[in-house]
């Protein structure tokens, strides 16, 4: 068969007029045609002989194939990768009114936030955590020993452990997948973990971080504007007392007096006129109680009236001369003198209450105009005072603002609000994750062997045609 297929690989001799032997020096070699009717003429039947002829090397390389999967299977370290699943919700708990971070309020805003924060989980600050946690610096596993050593050995770890971790995103969700992958399944396991506490860790620090440092700049413009409202309110104290204005209502010193000045000068005036008639009643010769206002004088009248009827009565039955009748008439004259007497005091009475109604009434007066002046001065002098006292109640109302509001942040570095939580721990994984099985490994070699042997094989039969030395074919002249 060897000898068919070798003819096959020969053109074959033209025969017929159109060719005639020449001699040597007419006969010329077709040394261009020659290759190409050689590759033309190759067959699937050609190429199986040619495997056939060198089987030998095929199943050698598969062989040497099957032998450096089962070496890689062996000699390459394994790496197994732990995961661990982490719910970004990017809506913390609202646990304030007004709160010092805002909230993402489209979904395209949310997904940025979650976008950011998975960015966050393979950053340097979250690696380093875990590269400090765990000692890795020190780990012959991530730095070589004497490669580097101090804040060189720290920067070496944090590389390697940063191409061992990993972190992924469905589309349209809020969970990222944390990955690491380490030479056995517990430092997968170990390292997983490591870094997702390290980043719960790094937005909690970050929170907190945030908040202290809005809390200490509100406490120190704190204290700049609790100076500036003390500084208004003791220029309010001030200017108070400078002017006389220590009244805390509304109303005016000054006018609150000129208001009782001016009732005290209607009662004063109302008490004169009462004098006035009084007096004038009592010179006039008015006998009535009311007018005199003596309870001694109507007591001495009604006395006087009984002892004149007594005299009037004595007079019609006694003579003028009688005892009796004289006694009578001496004791209705003693009482007319009394009520001479009382009637004067109390005409004098009356006479001193007009005077010093009238005094009352003109100094009220006085005092009253004097006080009107006052009123004006004091106007000018309360426009003022209300300025400052509107700068002291704004600056009051700003510091008590930043006073509350200052606390409020501080309380909120405190508190953790938030919603990220790992809703899938790592576990360690069953089966390495590179490289593959042996058995995948040896059979990938096999096939690979097998397959270059193959086009190895082939490739020898090709050349072997190709070098080959071509027959000598006479070309008819024309």
């Amino acid at each position: 068969m060897y000898q068919s297929l070798k003819s096959d690989t020969l053109p074959s001799t033209p025969t017929g007029p159109a060719l005639r032997p020449v001699n040597d020096g007419d006969q010329r070699y077709d040394r261009r045609a020659a290759p190409t009717s050689g590759l033309a003429s190759i067959t699937p039947l050609l190429v199986l002989g040619w495997i056939r002829r060198y089987w030998f090397i095929a199943l050698g390389v598969a062989f040497l194939g099957t032998v450096a999967g089962l070496a890689a299977a062996i000699l390459i370290p394994p790496r197994y990768t732990s995961s661990s699943d982490i719910l970004l919700d990017p809506n913390d708990l609202h646990l304030l009114e007004d709160d010092i971070y805002s909230r993402a309020a489209t979904g395209e805003s949310q997904i940025i936030e979650v976008e950011s924060r998975m960015r966050i989980l393979t950053s340097a600050s979250v690696l380093g955590r875990v590269v400090d946690t765990l000692g890795l610096a020190s780990d012959p596993e991530f730095v070589e020993p004497g490669a580097a050593v101090g804040a060189d050995a720290r920067i070496a770890a944090l590389r390697a452990l940063g191409d061992r971790v990993k972190a992924s995103r469905e589309e349209r969700s809020y969970i990222v997948t944390a990955s690491a992958w380490g030479h056995t399944p517990e430092q997968s396991v170990i390292l997983t973990d490591a870094v997702v506490n390290a980043f719960l860790a790094e937005l909690a620090g970050a929170d907190a971080q945030g908040a202290s440092a809005a809390s200490a700049e509100l406490n120190q413009r704190l204290l700049e504007l609790g100076n500036e409202a003390a500084k208004a309110e003791t220029a309010v104290v001030d200017y108070r007392r400078q002017h006389g204005l220590s009244l805390a209502s509304n109303d005016q010193l000054s006018t609150q007096s000129a208001v009782e000045i001016n009732v005290q000068v209607d009662r004063a005036r109302q008490v004169l006129i009462d004098a006035e008639a009084r007096y004038a009643a009592l010179v006039s010769g008015q006998t009535g109680s009311d007018a005199q206002g003596s309870t001694t004088l109507s007591e001495l009248r009604a006395e006087y009236a009984v002892a004149r009827q007594k005299v009037e009565s004595l007079s019609a039955t006694l003579g003028s001369r009688h005892p009796t009748l004289s006694a009578a008439a001496a004791e209705l004259a003693a009482l007319q003198n009394e009520i001479d007497n009382e009637l004067g005091r109390v005409v004098e009475v009356a006479q001193n209450d007009l005077q010093r109604a009238r005094d009352v009434f003109d100094q009220l007066k006085n005092v009253a105009a004097a006080q009107s002046t006052d009123v004006f001065t004091d106007e000018t002098a309360q426009l003022e005072l209300r300025q400052l006292e509107r700068t002291a109640t704004s600056a009051v109302a700003i510091y008590e603002t930043y006073l509350t509001r200052a606390r409020q942040t501080g309380e909120r570095s405190q508190l953790n609000t938030s919603t990220i939580r790992v809703i899938s721990p790592a576990f360690p994984p069953l089966v390495r994750s590179y490289p593959p099985r042996t058995v995948l490994l040896v059979a990938g070699g096999l096939f690979a062997g097998l397959a270059l042997g193959l086009v190895l094989a082939a490739g020898l039969g090709l050349l072997g045609m190709l070098m080959r030395p071509l027959p000598k074919v006479a070309i008819q002249r024309r």
